[in-house]
């Protein structure tokens, strides 16, 4: 996602604070895990998260627990995390904005992988996307131009934006799963009911349930669920290991 120019061009500004691009907006990292029981001869995911606001992807794994909640998924799948916006009070996604780039760094992760024997040459994947908070934005990019299809949608008291771009391609990929958890107080409450009462009007099948309510079942039966939640907007990942539990569901 970076070093990105745009950044280093304007930048950005928040709450009387500028975050300059050297600190916050060159981190080329990515995190790449595999687990022990991944079976490169089946078929299998990469299950991408994506960080939100004043984090990083130290930060963000150690407080959301989130490889084990992935272990414990026990998809057969590779996990992914690139570096967004480090530190900074942001949501912008950087070079994956832009068409193709994307599908170039997918290049990279596919040479690293076939090169440790861990996939085959000519093996493909689904995508999951996973994210919280102001990982709504790069996620809603990456479904308008990643060439790769996408199995699942989780947002994690993430709708601010671009709903248009989930609509259409649930719309146009009639396969693909979501799951959207909402807050109180989080700022993605008025999106989540309104994008619902569009689901509504359009005909679509999905449900509304409360956080506690949710099952399996719910995501195979509807495809699409929201999920209200009383928890605070960081306790979402981690509340009865949530990441797990809807990776189960939609994998």
């Amino acid at each position: 996602m970076f070093p990105d120019s745009a950044r280093n061009t304007t930048p950005r500004s928040y709450d009387g604070k500028t975050y300059n691009a050297a600190e916050h907006y060159s981190d080329s990292s990515a995190y790449v895990f595999v687990p022990d029981y991944f079976d490169k001869n089946k078929p299998y995911q990469f299950v991408f998260w994506f960080h939100g606001w004043s984090n990083n992807i130290d930060t963000a794994l150690a407080q959301f627990n989130l490889q084990q909640q992935f272990y414990d998924a026990h998809l057969n799948a590779v996990f992914i995390f690139p570096e967004g916006p480090k530190n900074a009070p942001d949501s912008y996604a950087g070079k994956f904005e832009k068409p193709d780039t994307f599908n170039y760094f997918m290049k990279d992760v596919n040479a690293l992988l076939i090169k440790e024997k861990l996939i085959d040459k000519n093996s493909k994947a689904e995508m999951i996307y996973a994210g919280h908070s102001g990982a709504y934005r790069v996620m809603g990019y990456l479904l308008l131009h990643s060439s790769y299809p996408c199995k699942g949608i989780l947002l994690f008291d993430a709708l601010y934006a671009e709903q248009e771009k989930f609509a259409v391609y649930l719309q146009q990929h009639t396969t693909t799963r979501m799951i959207n958890i909402y807050t109180n107080d989080g700022g993605t409450m008025q999106n989540s009911k309104g994008l619902a009462i569009d689901m509504k009007a359009w005909k679509w099948d999905f449900i509304v349930k409360e956080e506690d309510d949710f099952t399996k079942d719910d995501v195979i039966k509807h495809r699409i669920v929201f999920l209200h939640s009383n928890n605070k907007h960081n306790d979402v990942i981690t509340y009865k290991n949530n990441f797990e539990r809807f990776l189960e569901a939609v994998k």
